[in-house]
């Protein structure tokens, strides 16, 4: 299932259901295969989204481990409020 649905539930995991697209652009610049940046093309992300264009597979396996971090940090800081 790695289809534009699957990349906007991402975004709105890391983002919020706002406006995650440019940030996530941001937020893939620095994985680009042929070298880091600053961001993709954020019209990119808009087209990967809306299903106008294909999503490239190396998109993936940074956003789950990107996730997985984002994931653990917001475990941590739940522990750390639990704790508190």
């Amino acid at each position: 299932m790695r289809d534009p649905d699957l990349l906007r539930r991402a975004g709105e995991a890391l983002y919020g259901d706002g406006d995650w697209r440019r940030p996530m652009a941001r937020l893939l610049g620095p994985h680009h295969p042929d070298g880091p940046r600053d961001e993709v093309d954020p019209r990119s992300v808009s087209r990967w989204s809306n299903g106008g264009r294909e999503i490239p597979d190396w998109i993936w396996p940074v956003l789950a481990r990107l996730l997985r971090e984002r994931a653990a940090d917001a475990a941590e800081v739940a522990r750390d409020i639990e704790g508190a």
